[in-house]
């Protein structure tokens, strides 16, 4: 069997799919993994051999459109609104809608090129992540099954739908139309990484197939202060692959404030940060260890606890290891892990008013590490994850989409 993998720009979105394509690999499947050149090299550091197609798009420059401010910018969307769509206003909807046309010009420099090499490969199987609709086009082109990938809680899958549940985007229809596909022809299910208890249900009827997050963070090597016992918990903070590439020069605001307030606290401080980010950041308070590129599968197990900026990455990651979490979100999307981690018991969110203050986010620490409740939660957590089938497992999905 013949396993295309198709993904964007976010190396988040780019991890979430490599245990699975190991796992094809490993059961003598032959695997190729497409996404855009700038993403290329991060596939060949996975042990996958990638497919460069089409043209880097200016990620930050979509990213700086106007009618996109709202979803770059500090504030919470309504609770549970990706399962929720009815509760969001016609500003939220405004922001979907260009959120949806970010992907479609993403999609559209792909498509050419995805399309030609799927053609002269002949992949039997298309696998891509929610938001990569070439992916879904590239599968009706051929007509062969394809199946999305999500990448943690709830997350924003049917974008390209009014509202997340109801007709496609004219955009999307266009996209598939000018390359003789049916835009009907979507995905036939979604694997689905989120442990049970923290996902959201969908708001129309979609197949979500359950698999084990089983973590991957890119590859590092281990520094030997790593297992070293300092007698004092360990707590990390990082801001994510995500974070590390909107701001590589500077920490989030909040996150400077959670270093400062930690270092009051008798803790061994981590600061996690992505490669060639440390000789770039100043004014770090004493006491505070930088780690660059160290995969957090790695450094996590060594934490007592874990303060983050909501990213799925890192927060399945904590939760797949037991870790509890204090989520500060910085964007809407972000706040989305914070709330289901916060109602399993397994993590904190602050109010969105006080998580800037030093001083909440040193006793909301505190708390999870003298509480042993929020301990508890998390093993539970953990154990619910290891509990899901296996990458290994569900590659007879694809086995079975293609007979």
């Amino acid at each position: 069997m013949r396993v295309l993998f198709a993904t964007w720009a976010e190396p988040g979105h780019l991890y979430s799919l490599v245990q699975l394509a190991w796992a094809c690999q490993a059961a003598g499947h032959e695997v190729r993994f497409a996404t855009p050149p700038a993403s290329a090299p991060a596939v060949a550091r996975a042990g996958l051999i990638g497919v460069a197609v089409g043209q880097d798009v200016a990620v930050a420059q979509i990213r700086n459109r106007v009618d996109l401010a709202p979803w770059r910018s500090f504030g919470r969307w309504p609770e549970s609104w990706a399962a929720r769509p009815e509760l969001l206003d016609d500003g939220h909807r405004t922001v979907l809608a260009a959120l949806a046309d970010k992907q479609l010009t993403v999609a559209d420099a792909m498509a050419d090129d995805l399309i030609a090499f799927a053609r002269a490969w002949r992949p039997d199987v298309v696998v891509h992540d929610s938001l990569t609709f070439a992916g879904p086009l590239t599968a009706a082109v051929l007509g062969v099954p394809a199946l999305g990938h999500t990448w943690g809680t709830a997350t924003v899958i049917r974008i390209e739908t009014d509202r997340l549940d109801g007709e496609l985007r004219p955009g999307y229809r266009d996209l598939f139309e000018r390359h003789g596909a049916d835009p009907e022809r979507g995905p036939i299910g979604w694997f689905d990484p989120c442990p049970p208890s923290l996902r959201l249900p969908d708001p129309a009827p979609r197949r979500r197939i359950p698999v084990r997050y089983v973590p991957y963070n890119g590859p590092g090597l281990l520094p030997d202060w790593l297992h070293t016992d300092s007698g004092r918990p360990r707590v990390c903070v990082t801001a994510g692959v995500s974070g590390g590439k909107v701001s590589p020069d500077r920490l989030p605001d909040v996150l400077t404030g959670a270093l400062a307030a930690l270092t009051a606290l008798d803790v061994e401080v981590v600061l996690a940060v992505g490669a060639g980010q440390a000789g770039k950041l100043g004014g770090l308070p004493d006491g505070v260890r930088v780690a660059e590129s160290l995969p957090m599968t790695a450094l996590l197990p060594t934490c007592a606890a874990v303060v983050h900026h909501g990213g799925s990455g890192t927060g399945l990651t904590a939760a797949a290891h037991g870790i509890p979490q204090l989520v500060l979100p910085q964007v809407p999307i972000s706040a989305e892990i914070g709330e289901r981690l916060a109602h399993a018991g397994a993590g904190l969110l602050p109010a969105p008013g006080e998580q800037h203050d030093p001083a909440v986010i040193g006793a909301s620490v505190a708390a999870l590490l003298d509480d042993p409740r929020y301990g508890k939660a998390a093993a539970a957590l953990r154990e619910e994850m290891l509990a899901e089938p296996t990458p290994a497992e569900r590659v007879a999905v694809l086995v079975d989409a293609v007979a």
